[in-house]
């Protein structure tokens, strides 16, 4: 992906807008289309052809880190100030609920989310590392305080969470999975 980075050197003026319009257009056409949405579309919607697409995103599982990281940031930031909460199943809970919805604006991201963080050679799993790593924190916690089973991971939770039915017109999952899979964590 062509996002600098301190080991690279800064895009010229016309490659980082021609990135920033193929993020706002991979916005767009996962919004209205979902995950599924062919990439042609992405370059199309952005005024870019294929190639310049690919030179930015070598596959979809690139956009979609682009598109998510605001996302996960906060979700690495929310973890790591519930790491401080006085009641470790709350803070868990509540911090899932986030995660949860964090997805939601585009049509089957989620589940792809989930299948990237099961799988650590995807861009997905290395992207989300960080985030990953405060929710596990946040996990051993309740973990220690008799809140949650023992014998499940973090990756375990935040794949199941990710692969949750979603309402097909909003992409929210309906509480009722949501509450399931909750009282299944407590031991």
């Amino acid at each position: 992906m062509s996002v600098p980075s301190p080991t690279t050197k800064p895009l010229r003026a016309d490659a980082r807008r021609n990135y920033e319009a193929l993020l706002a257009a991979g916005k767009r056409v996962f919004t209205h289309a979902g995950a599924e949405a062919p990439m042609e579309d992405v370059a199309k919607e952005a005024g870019v052809g294929q190639g310049t697409l690919y030179r930015h995103f070598p596959s979809r599982e690139h956009l979609f880190v682009a598109i998510m990281k605001e996302r996960v940031d906060l979700l690495d930031e929310q973890a790591r100030e519930l790491l401080g909460a006085p009641d470790a199943w709350q803070a868990l809970a509540h911090w899932l609920r986030l995660y949860d919805r964090s997805a939601t604006e585009y049509r089957g991201l989620s589940a792809r989310v989930g299948d990237g963080l099961a799988d650590d050679a995807s861009p997905v799993a290395a992207a989300c590392a960080p985030m990953k790593a405060s929710f596990a924190q946040l996990l051993d916690r309740a973990r220690e305080k008799g809140a949650v089973r023992a014998d499940i991971t973090a990756v375990h939770i935040l794949t199941m969470v990710a692969g949750l039915p979603k309402h097909a017109e909003h992409g929210a999952t309906a509480d009722t999975y949501l509450d399931i899979v909750l009282r299944g964590l407590r031991p």
